[in-house]
């Protein structure tokens, strides 16, 4: 069983953590239920802390719900981090740290969707150099797409890549924080940005 304490992910929470408009302008309706798993079934809990070692596996993904259930579907998943290098200057914003396309909309639960997709950027892990950082998991709806390689993750641009792979906006996501040095005090009752 997955451990989750976390709010149920909505629109004001976006807004609330400054993902709206941060990373995105907003999100699709309806929000989609999206679980993210690191190691020992820990559960990205939207607005929660984990620590950086329980994220630097690649974690497990589940799309669930009926809008995922038509073969035809296709969808982008990725993870970017709005407050890179540092919340106070983020030259980096939305820092790629995942990229994953054409993922079948009936992908099982019990699959990897780097498996089922295209993995067109590799996992990696967040290491926040300071402050407190924010890491956003995204799920899009797209026709089938082509994706050049990405040579430079710290220069990814959300909003751009939507437009010119034409996704709409984010069906489902999740999102949480993380410290350099792992030091963690926050509970998730209010954003720390």
């Amino acid at each position: 069983m997955a451990k989750n304490s976390g709010a149920p992910l909505n629109a004001e929470l976006f807004k609330a953590w400054k993902i709206i408009p941060d990373v995105v302008d907003e999100v699709g309706d309806p929000f989609l239920d999206v679980r993210v798993l690191y190691r020992d079934q820990v559960e990205v809990a939207s607005g929660l802390a984990m620590r950086v070692a329980q994220t630097q596996g690649k974690p497990h993904v589940e799309m669930r719900g009926r809008a995922f259930g038509s073969s035809g579907d296709l969808y982008t998943f990725m993870m970017v981090d709005p407050d890179a290098p540092s919340p106070t200057n983020p030259t980096f914003r939305n820092f790629l740290h995942w990229l994953v396309i054409n993922i079948p909309g009936q992908t099982p639960p019990t699959s990897e969707i780097w498996e089922t997709g295209k993995e067109m950027v590799p996992y990696m892990g967040p290491a926040p150099p300071e402050g407190c950082h924010r890491y956003v998991f995204l799920l899009f709806k797209q026709g089938e797409i082509m994706v050049d390689s990405i040579e430079d993750r710290k220069l990814f641009n959300v909003g751009d890549f939507m437009k010119q792979h034409q996704l709409s906006p984010p069906m489902g996501g999740s999102y949480f924080y993380a410290k350099s040095g792992d030091d963690l005090e926050h509970t998730g009752n209010q954003s720390p940005f």
